[in-house]
C-alpha cells in the first residue's frame, strides 16, 4: 500500500507535515503517489497542490533538465528525486498529474520553471497560480510580486521562520532530513500564503 512513511514534522501551529522521499529510478511507480497528493489536495486543501521544481544542466545536451520535483499540501509533502535525464514514464505520470482539471498548482516565481518545463520537458501545468502576484494584487503591494518563498511567507503570515533559518543557514552541512524538514515548511507556509489569500 502507497503511504507518506517518511519523517512527519511539526509546524509552528502545532499541526503535522507527513513527507515522503524518492529517488526516482526506472522501475519506480510514482503515480500512487501523485494520486495520494491530488485526493488530499481535492478533500482537504482548497484543492491546492504547492509545487517547487529544481534544475540541472544535462552534460549530453547542455539544456537544464528537471531534477526534482516538491510537491506539498496542507499536511503531505512529496519530493522526487529525478535522474537526468528524467526516464519517459516518469514525465508521463507528471505529465497526467499536472494536466489534472481538478487541482490548482501554486508556486513562487515559477514563470521560468513553467517554460522550462514546456519547453525542455513537454510538461504543461493546466491550472497554476502565481502566488506572489496574487499577494501583490490582494494586498495592493507590488513587491510581494517578486519576493521568494520565505520572504513572501513572512510579509503575508508574520510565521516564525527560525527553524527554516537555522536549517538554511548551514545548508551544505545538513542531511537529508533536515533537509527534508525545510522543504515540508515550505511547502506549509506557501500552502498557508495561499489559504489566505483564497479566502
Amino acid at each position: 500500500m502507497t503511504s507518506f512513511d517518511g519523517p512527519k514534522f511539526k509546524m509552528t501551529d502545532g499541526t503535522y507535515v507527513q513527507t515522503k522521499s524518492i529517488d526516482v529510478g526506472s522501475t519506480t511507480d510514482i503515480s500512487p503517489y501523485l494520486s495520494l497528493i491530488r485526493e488530499y489536495s481535492i478533500t482537504n486543501s482548497n484543492r491546492a497542490v504547492i509545487f517547487d521544481v529544481n534544475w540541472e544542466t544535462d552534460t549530453k545536451t547542455s539544456k537544464w533538465s528537471l531534477s526534482s520535483v516538491k510537491l506539498s499540501t496542507r499536511n503531505l509533502c512529496l519530493v522526487l528525486k529525478l535522474p537526468s535525464p528524467p526516464f519517459h514514464d516518469n514525465l508521463n505520470d507528471l505529465y497526467r498529474f499536472f494536466a489534472s482539471k481538478f487541482v490548482t498548482f501554486v508556486g513562487v516565481q515559477i514563470e521560468e520553471d513553467l517554460n522550462l518545463l514546456r519547453e525542455n520537458h513537454g510538461l504543461v501545468i493546466r491550472n497554476v497560480i502565481e502566488v506572489g502576484k496574487l499577494a501583490a494584487k490582494a494586498r495592493g503591494t507590488l513587491l510581494l510580486e517578486y519576493l521568494g518563498t520565505r520572504e513572501l511567507a513572512y510579509r503575508v503570515l508574520w510565521s516564525d521562520l527560525s527553524r527554516l533559518d537555522s536549517i538554511e543557514s548551514k545548508w551544505e552541512e545538513r542531511g537529508s532530513e533536515e533537509r527534508l524538514e525545510a522543504a515540508a515548511i515550505e511547502g506549509w507556509l506557501i500552502f498557508n500564503v495561499w489559504d489566505q489569500l483564497y479566502e
